[in-house]
């Protein structure tokens, strides 16, 4: 009998630190996944942000490649891998929503991936025509410049510089008003009394202007047509709607 009253208040006494352990490794365990979905909740939301953003972000790089005011690239390429980055995590958001709601939100995140994924063929498309209008406006300045002074009559001089002058300003600023300006300067040194593969070449570069000036151009509005701003922000409007205060 001894034994048994014994044995009891033993096991008494390991049941109550056990039952202590349970309790606080519950506690922390729930604070710890409370603070993993806090912190996935805040980080959603700053790729929502960052996606929102995406489109200005990249239609402004675009327009400082027209106009000159970078050489190369690289920056309007970044700023679609970080589109597509951040959209890409979008379409994993926190547990803690209902099942129906969590589904809307991965399927709208899904759309909004695949239209910014799209958008690899707008910027191919943009980059290549920005890439021959530049050189075949740097060859016309080439060409021009080789013909100055040699032997063109005066009155045919002001007819190059013209040209020259319309390269120049398009190049700062791509827009109806400078494309119409450019075509009408290589028109008036089109009939000019020079050799025939000058004449020739020049015609292969205002041929070249004439193809991809426009869609150099547009590159900006046919960012916005994908709609990836719009997406992003309904997505984010359903994403807060759904998700748990």
């Amino acid at each position: 009998m001894n034994r048994l009253v014994s044995d009891s208040k033993q096991s008494r006494a390991w049941l109550l630190p056990t039952l202590l352990f349970t309790l606080l490794f519950t506690q922390l365990f729930a604070s710890q996944a409370s603070a993993e979905t806090g912190d996935h909740h805040q980080a959603y939301l700053d790729a929502l942000s960052t996606v929102v953003a995406a489109q200005t972000r990249i239609e402004r790089e675009m327009i400082r490649i027209s106009n000159g005011a970078v050489g190369h690239y690289d920056f309007l390429q970044h700023e679609h891998i970080e589109l597509v980055r951040h959209a890409s995590a979008l379409r994993h958001p926190p547990t803690g929503m209902s099942a129906s709601g969590r589904d809307s939100v991965i399927a709208q995140a899904g759309v909004l991936f695949m239209a910014a994924e799209s958008l690899e063929l707008v910027i191919a498309d943009y980059l290549r025509a920005e890439a021959q209008l530049s050189s075949a406006l740097s060859n016309t300045l080439d060409l021009l410049a080789t013909q100055s002074g040699q032997s063109l009559e005066n009155p045919d001089l002001p007819h190059l510089q013209g040209l020259a002058d319309a390269v120049r300003q398009f190049r700062r600023d791509n827009t109806s008003e400078t494309r119409d300006v450019l075509y009408a300067a290589f028109d008036r040194v089109a009939p000019l009394d020079s050799e025939q593969t000058w004449q020739s070449a020049l015609l292969a570069q205002r041929n070249l202007v004439r193809n991809n000036a426009n869609e150099a151009a547009s590159g900006p509005s046919m960012i916005a047509m994908t709609g990836i701003m719009s997406l992003a922000e309904e997505l984010r409007a359903t994403y807060i709607a759904v998700m748990p205060r």
